[in-house]
């Protein structure tokens, strides 16, 4: 049997870069930043998923500023 706490470890880690990822860019894809950040905290981990693979800006980078 896979030990379920890991798992949750590092969900909960991929779902608060995800949030962090959302809060620091000026720009994200189809949908608006207070969107995203739902769909990621209320669907884990699919949201964090979709977020990663739909809505980053691949266009915008971080800049010093951002952080």
């Amino acid at each position: 049997a896979l030990p379920i706490f890991p798992v949750i470890v590092l969900v909960t880690i991929v779902v608060v870069a995800c949030l962090i990822d959302i809060v620091r860019r000026s720009r994200v894809k189809h949908l608006p930043k207070v969107a995203w950040a739902l769909i990621v905290v209320l669907v884990v981990p699919l949201g964090a998923v979709a977020y990663l693979a739909l809505g980053r800006d691949s266009r915008t980078t971080l800049s010093d500023g951002d952080l």
